[in-house]
C-alpha cells in the first residue's frame, strides 16, 4: 500500500469520526515532517482560524446571530473569536 493512499484512508476515518485527538496528531506530524517553527505554527494557527471565521457560511452565521461583522477583525479579534468557539467546544465536551 502506498503513503498517499493511507494518508487518504486516515483522513476518511478522521473525518468519520471526527476524532479530535487524531486530528490532531496527524497535524503535528505534518508540522514535525515539514520541520516548522514555533512562530510558524502561530501564523498557520492564525490562518486556519481566520480563514474558518471568514469563510462566507461563518461569516454569516457570526453576523446573523452575533450581529458580528468579521470582515473588519484584526489578530485580536480573531483570536477572541477563536477563543469563544473554543470555550463552546470545551463547554460541550464536559
Amino acid at each position: 500500500m502506498n503513503d498517499n493512499y493511507d494518508y487518504i484512508k486516515l483522513i476518511e476515518k478522521i473525518r468519520a469520526e471526527k476524532d479530535m485527538d487524531e486530528l490532531g496528531t496527524l497535524f503535528m506530524n505534518i508540522i514535525s515532517l515539514v520541520g516548522l517553527k514555533m512562530d510558524e505554527v502561530a501564523a498557520l494557527n492564525y490562518f486556519i482560524a481566520e480563514q474558518t471565521i471568514r469563510a462566507e457560511h461563518n461569516a454569516k452565521f457570526l453576523k446573523d446571530r452575533l450581529d458580528l461583522d468579521v470582515k473588519g477583525l484584526g489578530v485580536e479579534g480573531i483570536f477572541k473569536v477563536q477563543e469563544a468557539l473554543v470555550n463552546v467546544y470545551v463547554e460541550k465536551m464536559q
